[in-house]
């Protein structure tokens, strides 16, 4: 598993106290899984590695699934002979010379950097979140009322907050999404 987006220190910062005995025991563990849902969703790794993609070039180039690209390590044509093709990196955008809209690529790369403080502070944000939610809709409760003589009480727990386990908001799952790159052509992961 990748390293985790935030640290404990982050969600001690978000919690604004410092961490229980129990929440350290499982913090960690949270923020394993909260970074890799946050990943998913953002379609970026954030931390430094390499990837390698079959891409579709689109009017003379692709543009490259992980940012920010570090280094561009070869570029070479999808036929038998695989021979290395010429390139220029603009960015995201790698231009690819001799090739037309509708060829296929593939390009070894590395990638990552600094985690970007949003992500971070999200990450730390949800995990802070699920050690304070109310034990209740830890427990899986959905709705909870209590009427005690004139007075009366609802509460209503979202689905994303129900459990114990993390998960992420709407409003987080649109802060994962603001990191994705926007590209034109295919892009075939792994190959």
């Amino acid at each position: 598993m990748a390293e985790a987006l935030a640290t404990t220190d982050d969600v001690s910062a978000a919690l604004g106290r410092d961490l229980t005995a129990s929440e350290v025991a499982s913090v960690e563990e949270h923020l394993d899984k909260t970074s890799e849902l946050f990943r998913l969703e953002a379609r970026q790794q954030f931390t430094a590695g390499e990837s390698r993609n079959r891409l579709r070039v689109t009017d003379g180039a692709v543009t490259l699934p992980q940012k920010p690209v570090a280094e561009v390590i070869s570029v070479t044509g999808d036929w038998a002979q695989a021979q290395p093709v010429p390139h220029e990196l603009f960015g995201q955008r790698l231009n690819i010379a001799g090739l037309t809209t509708g060829d296929y690529i593939r390009v070894h790369y590395s990638h990552g950097g600094p985690v970007p403080d949003l992500a971070r502070l999200t990450v730390a944000g949800i995990v802070a979140q699920l050690l304070e939610a109310d034990p209740r809709a830890k427990a899986g409760v959905t709705q909870r009322g209590e009427t005690r003589g004139p007075f009366s009480v609802q509460e209503t727990y979202a689905a994303w907050a129900q459990g114990s386990a993390p998960r992420l908001a709407p409003d987080d799952v649109k802060v994962a999404r603001s990191f994705r790159v926007r590209s034109y052509g295919s892009i075939i992961q792994g190959y």
